[in-house]
């Protein structure tokens, strides 16, 4: 299984000796395999999926494809849904590599207001436009390159005037960069804030960034902070440029706050924060939180801590539904596998004022149908259905999946 970020960090599956919690109930969902990758059309994805609105799911893989990079060099496809329940993929642009494209797309695509996709890639370190035109063909270009920061997060985002948002975890300790467009075509912009490693600064902002409706950027770092377990910090416009905050310290086991978070963030409409980490609970296991404002003071609330198999484990980032539940995966546990397990889709439910409940909706069986999701889930608002992506598995090729679940 490929895992992403610090795994040396997180304490084993096995080594944590307690039972399931008692609010966590496992639920029959129909799950569905709707594309197996072949090589030719992708592979190994672990970027999430989005839609166009019209029913068409989009995502990336960062190999397969075009055979000009060893592995192929990575590839943007477009499922669409027919009738009969049936899926047809479409390969709407495979990366060149070498010294006229780059390759390796690893982030979440995103729409701007005019439907074209942007993503971001690590082959050659870049953000790229995809451009629909006629007969659904797609142009790609290159719209920004990085030289001394390299690898960005995996979630971007957009502000309201159409600037874009992404962070850069390797190359120094990191950063977070804005990107302006201009009139020309062209895009201009860079690095916003560098964090150092240094007094109390996070380092490796693995997870991207979120925006609020005030245009401040949020996100988390991988490492650094009080006890360089990881942050949750703030730019916010200033000026020309941007101020950054740690608004909150994860300081780990025992104390329970979490640590070496790798997820990205979700923002509610009330500013709450919300995100996971792969360790660093009250049992050292992974757990779901809330971050929540109060007179310029961050409280966090642990909503869910992930008990031993079959609950997962390294969960990714986690999205609301319309009623309120959240959903997401987890790269590893469940009782689909042997140890470390392939992984799970589970629902977390609001239950008052306690933790929330769980229900683990999947238990991924690797060779049947996939193994090791790796980014949360996409909910489609008007079924509640939910999609996304596996890594490897899934049949004869074992080059992961795309699936999609009916709670």
């Amino acid at each position: 299984m490929k895992l992403r970020g610090r795994i040396s960090s997180i304490l084993p599956i096995a080594m944590v000796a307690f039972a399931v919690a008692l609010n966590t109930v496992s639920a029959g969902a129909a799950e569905d395999t709707i594309l197996r990758f072949n090589g030719r059309d992708g592979e190994r994805t672990q970027s999430g999926l989005i839609s166009d609105g019209k029913g068409n799911l989009y995502g990336t893989t960062p190999e397969g494809g075009n055979n000009g990079c060893q592995d192929g060099c990575g590839v943007v496809f477009e499922l669409s849904p027919a009738a009969n329940g049936a899926w047809t993929e479409t390969v709407i642009y495979a990366f060149k590599g070498g010294t006229t494209d780059t390759s390796v797309p690893t982030t979440d695509l995103i729409f701007d207001a005019q439907g074209n996709l942007f993503g971001g890639s690590n082959g050659a370190p870049a953000i790229y436009e995809l451009t629909p035109g006629a007969g659904n063909t797609w142009s790609e270009k290159v719209v920004y390159s990085f030289t001394q920061y390299y690898q960005p997060g995996n979630h971007l985002a957009f502000d309201s005037k159409g600037n874009l948002y992404g962070t850069l975890f390797e190359g120094g300790d990191g950063g977070v960069f804005q990107l302006i467009p201009q009139s020309s075509g062209s895009w201009t912009g860079g690095v916003i804030y560098a964090f150092t490693g240094t007094n109390g600064d996070g380092n490796r902002p693995f997870g991207g960034v979120g925006l609020d409706g005030e245009g401040d950027v949020y996100g988390t770092t991988q490492e650094g902070g009080s006890s360089n377990e990881g942050t949750v910090y703030k730019l916010t416009p200033k000026g020309s440029g941007f101020t950054e905050s740690i608004i909150y310290n994860f300081t780990g086991y025992p104390a329970g706050t979490g640590s070496y978070p790798i997820a990205p963030l979700m923002i509610d409409a009330s500013g709450n924060l919300y995100g996971a980490t792969p360790s660093g609970s009250t049992q050292g296991t992974a757990m779901v939180f809330k971050l929540s404002e109060s007179a310029g003071k961050w409280t966090e609330t642990v909503l869910y801590i992930f008990g031993s198999s079959p609950d997962g484990a390294y969960p990714n980032g986690v999205v609301f539904d319309a009623k309120g539940n959240l959903y997401g995966t987890a790269n590893g546990g469940g009782s689909g596998c042997n140890y470390p397990g392939c992984g799970i889709v589970y629902k977390l439910t609001p239950s008052g004022s306690g933790p929330w409940r769980e229900t683990i909706l999947h238990n991924f069986e690797s060779w049947i149908d996939g193994s090791g999701p790796g980014a949360s889930v996409y909910v489609d608002g008007s079924t509640g259905v939910l999609y996304s992506t596996t890594i490897v598995g899934g049949g004869r090729y074992g080059y992961g999946t795309v699936f999609q679940i009916v709670p």
